[in-house]
C-alpha cells in the first residue's frame, strides 16, 4: 500500500493545487510539511472531515511525517485550492478521543475505513472492535480553520 501512495500522492497533490481541485477537494487536502532534519518540503494529500470550524485528519502512528508537526503550533495546508497557515493540534495515545474522531471521519468518508483497517456493516457503520484497535494505531491532526491565515 505504501508503494501505491508514493506513486499516486504527487499527482493527487498536484491536482489539489490546480484549478481542477474541485474534483476531489471535498474530501482531500494537502499538508505542506518541512522536514525537521532535511529541511525538505513534503506535500501530503490527506482525507479530512470538517467539524465546526476545525478540519480533522488521521494518519497511522507508524508514519513518520506527522512527527514533523510535534514541535509546531501551525502548519501550511491547501484546502479547497487555497494555501493557509492553520494552527494544528495533535492527539496521540488518547484512544477514546481518536476513536470518536475516526468514527466521524469514516461517516464523512467511508473509504477511510478501508485504509484504517476498519470493517463496515451494510449501513456503513464501523465495526466497534476494529475501530477500537485502529484508534490505538492512529494519530489525529486537528486544524483550526477559523484561525487560519491565507498565504499567497
Amino acid at each position: 500500500m505504501k508503494f501505491f501512495f508514493r506513486m499516486i500522492n504527487p499527482f493527487v497533490a498536484w491536482l489539489l493545487q490546480s484549478r481542477l481541485h474541485g474534483l476531489i477537494s471535498f474530501q482531500l487536502m494537502v499538508l505542506e510539511i518541512t522536514g525537521r532534519r532535511s529541511g525538505r518540503i513534503f506535500r501530503i494529500p490527506v482525507s479530512y472531515a470538517k467539524q465546526s470550524d476545525d478540519l480533522i485528519c488521521l494518519t497511522l502512528g507508524e508514519n513518520l511525517w506527522w512527527r514533523n508537526l510535534q514541535d509546531c503550533s501551525s502548519a501550511t495546508l491547501i484546502f479547497k485550492g487555497q494555501r493557509r497557515l492553520a494552527p494544528v493540534q495533535l492527539v496521540v495515545n488518547d484512544a477514546p478521543t481518536i476513536e470518536a474522531q475516526m468514527r466521524m471521519l469514516i461517516a464523512h468518508n467511508p473509504i477511510d475505513a478501508v485504509f484504517a483497517g476498519v470493517r463496515l456493516n451494510f449501513k456503513l457503520e464501523p465495526n466497534p472492535a476494529d475501530l477500537a484497535v485502529a484508534a490505538t494505531r492512529h494519530v489525529v491532526l486537528r486544524f483550526e480553520l477559523a484561525k487560519a491565515t491565507p498565504l499567497v
